[in-house]
């Protein structure tokens, strides 16, 4: 097994675990990173900032459930889960902020990710995240040139990148040429201003929707409209 399915393998086999945390849970241990983040030196301050941005943003846009009409008297629940692992990459222009934003918009909707870092502290982030009480390869890194090879791999639901749109370029295109499901690709290439980081919806873009339908008909719903698509 090569090192990327590996890495892949155990990213998957925590996915579900973590999902089934609700933002607010998500949210409270990657609030207690930004406090370990924080108490490092004044270079880290803007990277905890960006977490509680993040945070914020996720539990005002997707830590409720919305209750849908049930025609039928079914109930019907609409929520968010990630959509699974995101490969996270940050070449040799990525400042710290990008890099953290992104994983803390990825994290807080639910996926595991991946990273790939070029010079970015990342072993000192990751580490930091598991002491604020993180499970165990949620986050893990991978090596920077390894990069190209894991994001073809079907299995990657997404790419979140973080540098020159030349590599946002490269990347694209090899998950466009890859087989199986479409990857969501998110990217951040404006180092200065964070333009896409910035934005109070990205959280949006790590998610998928789903309704949960309960059948409750035998207890007063209108069960003679079932009966509509049943082709009989």
């Amino acid at each position: 097994m090569t090192t990327t399915n590996k890495v892949l393998k155990q990213s998957l086999a925590v996915q579900d675990a973590w999902q089934q945390q609700t933002v607010a849970q998500r949210s409270e241990l990657l609030l207690a990173w930004s406090q370990q983040l924080g108490q490092r030196d004044q270079s880290y301050h803007e990277c905890a900032a960006m977490i509680r941005f993040q945070c914020q943003q996720a539990l005002a846009l997707i830590a409720n459930e919305h209750e849908l009409q049930g025609p039928t008297g079914e109930s019907n629940q609409l929520y968010t889960a990630g959509r699974g692992c995101f490969l996270l990459v940050a070449d040799e222009t990525a400042s710290n902020e990008a890099l953290v934003g992104l994983m803390a918009a990825a994290l807080v909707a639910g996926n595991t990710v991946i990273c790939c870092a070029a010079n970015s502290p990342i072993d000192v982030i990751l580490s930091d995240l598991l002491r604020a009480g993180c499970p165990d390869r949620v986050a893990q890194p991978l090596a920077y040139t390894l990069g190209p090879q894991l994001a073809q791999n079907s299995l990657v639901a997404g790419i979140a990148l973080a540098g020159t749109k030349q590599n946002c370029m490269h990347y694209n295109q090899l998950a466009a040429e890859r087989d199986g499901q479409l990857a969501q690709f998110v990217y951040e290439t404006d180092m200065r201003n964070l333009s896409q980081l910035s934005e109070p919806t990205l959280c949006l873009r790590f998610i998928t929707e789903r309704t949960r339908t309960i059948n409750i008909t035998a207890v007063g719903g209108n069960a003679s409209l079932l009966e509509l698509g049943s082709g009989e």
